[in-house]
């Protein structure tokens, strides 16, 4: 079981990579983004275009850390150490239910959105799910 556990938290470590990678090097705002302003990005002040890319640049640096923190987590989680696991689980609800709250806002503000409802709630299971099984290894 903590093979299972390791694969799952170092899953959702990937994709906070995936995400804060994609956050950081986009160069206007997502599509979803587009739907909600209901125009596109050239047709945005250049002072909102500022303040788009401020946060998702912040986003990407917190999906960032979230993942490179977990991944340094696979260390003691590897070694039995149960601190590790209730670590991972904790951080992944603080870090990823705002994630969670805020995609669901946007589409209900604007269901033909399609924000990335599933990605928050996959990586908040795999995080749930694999601190669990290294908890239970221990046992």
């Amino acid at each position: 079981m903590l093979f299972a556990g390791l694969c799952a938290v170092a899953l959702a470590a990937l994709a906070g990579l995936a995400f804060g990678l994609r956050y950081l090097l986009t160069p206007t705002f997502l599509a979803y983004h587009e739907k909600v302003l209901r125009r596109p990005w050239h047709e945005v002040e250049p002072r909102l275009q500022v303040l788009f890319l401020a946060s998702l640049k912040v986003a990407g640096g917190g999906f960032l850390g979230y993942g490179i923190a977990m991944l340094w987590l696979l260390v003691p989680l590897s070694h039995g150490q149960a601190w590790a696991s209730w670590s991972a689980l904790t951080m992944s609800v603080v870090a990823v239910s705002p994630v969670l709250y805020v995609v669901l806002w946007v589409r209900r503000v604007e269901p033909e959105a399609k924000p990335p409802v599933f990605a928050p709630i996959a990586v908040l299971a795999l995080a749930m799910v694999g601190s669990m099984l290294c908890l239970v290894d221990l046992r």
